[in-house]
């Protein structure tokens, strides 16, 4: 599917609805789809691979021409591949903190659900955050070679002292301009778009290993 393409959006969501019989026009008539309700339907039909097994050996892989077995292969920006850039930016960011009050960068102008999660949050270790001279609750910019963004601390003994959390998809409604103040928290600002930073095969962004510095968002980088 993702090697190919169609001449009109409905024709592509007709593609994936193929198997039912239904084409979009007919998919929006009906409005919803549901599955037979079955277990291990997997001895029934196997599992959805091209094999109908378990796939330790990706034959998918494969046949795209990448190594059908998993292996680990160390990240473009890392402080192991880039030790140059991890002297200015020691820390390892994951920008894919999660939290149920929202969907991504959904619901942030509903009022009750910004009483529960006013503002965005970055989680560090309370040593980094001593390090830095960074108290719970205080505003932070966190930084990376790309960008900036700002967040509240929140001190979190349970992760790595050398890796910094932070909230993603933040907006602000009560700010009254076309773009609501995205570019404030927005922790994509950071992460690195490059194609020789994203995955060979599916072309997925680095999120979770970027390099980035953080400290009180009183002070400058």
């Amino acid at each position: 599917m993702g090697q190919e393409w169609w001449d009109t959006v409905e024709d592509a969501l007709d593609y994936p609805l193929e198997p039912t019989g239904l084409t979009w026009e007919q998919f929006k008539e009906k409005g919803y789809l549901q599955g037979k309700m079955a277990y291990y339907k997997y001895k029934e039909r196997g599992f959805s691979t091209s094999t109908k097994k378990v796939e330790l050996y990706s034959t998918i892989l494969e046949k795209w021409g990448y190594d059908p077995l998993p292996k680990y292969t160390e990240l473009p920006e890392s402080p192991v591949s880039r030790p140059d850039l991890s002297e200015e930016y020691p820390y390892i960011l994951n920008a894919g903190l999660r939290i149920p009050t929202f969907f991504h960068s959904a619901n942030r102008n509903v009022p009750w659900l910004r009483e529960i999660r006013p503002d965005p949050l970055v989680e560090i270790h309370p040593e980094t955050a001593k390090r830095h001279g960074i108290k719970e609750g205080d505003w932070v910019w966190i930084e990376s070679p790309r960008g900036r963004a700002k967040e509240r601390a929140k001190l979190n003994d349970g992760i790595d002292p050398r890796v910094i959390v932070a909230e993603h998809g933040w907006w602000y409604p009560e700010i009254k301009d076309p773009g609501h103040g995205w570019e404030i928290s927005n922790i994509n600002l950071l992460t690195d778009n490059a194609h020789a930073n994203m995955d060979p095969a599916i072309g997925a962004t680095n999120l979770r290993a970027c390099l980035c510095k953080i400290y009180p968002a009183g002070e400058q980088s």
